[in-house]
């Protein structure tokens, strides 16, 4: 599913925490000003990207139809002329800022690590009903276990433990139940699993390349493959807007198949969103303290071939916004023209005989 300008929506969580957040201020009412600060808060990774607008319209508009917020109304004045248009103001009714919560923290038995922050948390910040109940669950499976060792499990064989629902937990991991201070995914003896990459592996150590689309990763494994040094020691399929998800792999990515990088590069198709993808991937690597710099031999290559037509996305605004992204990547000068031409390359413009001779696009410092 992707919103209407082809990006991706935000999850579950991003929404619940939105809501959260914006329940947090008590406020009547919010300018546009301060409601991009909470969003760009609670959607970190895609904040500075112009799919950052589209994200937040979606978010918005769940968010309205569950009553949460009001916006103006649709033929009013007060929306801004961009795409997706955005109100200058939302009204948060007396309902929601006042609400008695349907859960009474005081009436619930917290166990330890609930204590020190659930009951004061419901009573001040007035989260929606779904996360308080998810407070709730957990922390009745939590007594439930208190005195034994439940065993170290994955995320999702925890969640299903918890709520019956395997994707629970993935959900709320980056909401307001999870922000720091509060439960850790440690407190539930589990963790997020592994296992999002399609890897070739071709060293024990070295730099590794992470390639957005799949026919380009086909291609150069096997290039390096028939190298008697490859100059890099495992090649990645990024799947675009999933890369997100391939960093926590990265991080142990000598546990899972032998290899340690000793840094990531990233390539991608010359269009917005195959920017927006780089960004993602470089935001997310920093915060997982990976060393990550982009693949600049490949991102020319592609930008001096024939682009396929228009990108039908690149309105001049979000245009804007992709350059200033890309330039802030240090992307090559041919990318940052492309992108403002307003054109689209894909990737697989370097096909596998490009790639078989592996020395022009080799890391740098190798």
């Amino acid at each position: 599913m992707t919103s209407t300008d082809g990006a991706p929506p935000p999850g579950a969580q991003q929404v619940e925490a939105l809501s959260a957040a914006l329940l947090d201020t008590a406020a009547v009412r919010l300018g546009r000003r301060r409601l991009w600060q909470l969003w760009n808060q609670v959607d970190g990774p895609w904040s500075g990207t112009w799919a950052s607008r589209a994200r937040l319209a979606h978010a918005l508009q769940q968010l309205a139809n569950q009553g949460i917020v009001v916006l103006p109304a649709a033929s009013g004045r007060l929306w801004d002329r961009s795409l997706p248009p955005l109100p200058d103001r939302i009204d948060i009714p007396a309902n929601r800022r006042g609400a008695i919560t349907q859960i009474n923290p005081a009436d619930v038995l917290w166990v330890p690590v609930m204590r020190r922050w659930a009951p004061q948390w419901i009573r001040t910040a007035r989260p929606p009903a779904g996360l308080r109940e998810a407070a709730v669950e957990i922390n009745r499976w939590l007594q439930g276990t208190l005195g034994t060792n439940p065993g170290w499990v994955a995320r999702e064989e925890r969640s299903l433990h918890i709520f019956g629902d395997e994707k629970r937990l993935a959900q709320l991991a980056d909401g307001a139940i999870f922000a720091p201070g509060r439960l850790t995914l440690h407190d539930l003896a589990c963790d997020a699993p592994a296992g999002h990459i399609r890897v070739a592996r071709l060293a024990t150590r070295g730099p590794v390349l992470v390639l957005e689309n799949k026919s380009t990763f086909d291609s150069a494994w096997r290039a390096l493959r028939a190298h008697a040094h490859p100059p890099y020691a495992a090649i990645l399929f990024g799947s675009g807007d999933a890369v997100g998800a391939l960093v926590q792999d990265l991080t142990v990515l000598d546990e899972l198949v032998g290899v340690r990088p000793t840094m990531c590069w990233y390539a991608g198709d010359v269009d917005i969103a195959g920017i927006e993808a780089a960004h993602l991937f470089a935001a997310s690597a920093a915060t997982a303290g990976l060393e990550t710099a982009m693949a600049g031999a490949l991102w020319d290559a592609v930008a001096r071939a024939d682009p396929t037509g228009e990108d039908t996305t690149a309105d001049p605004a979000r245009t804007s916004g992709a350059v200033a992204v890309a330039e802030s990547l240090h992307l090559p000068e041919a990318v940052l023209q492309r992108l403002r031409e307003r054109v689209r390359i894909p990737q697989e413009r370097i096909d596998r005989r490009a790639l078989a001779d592996v020395a022009w696009w080799a890391p740098p410092s190798s």
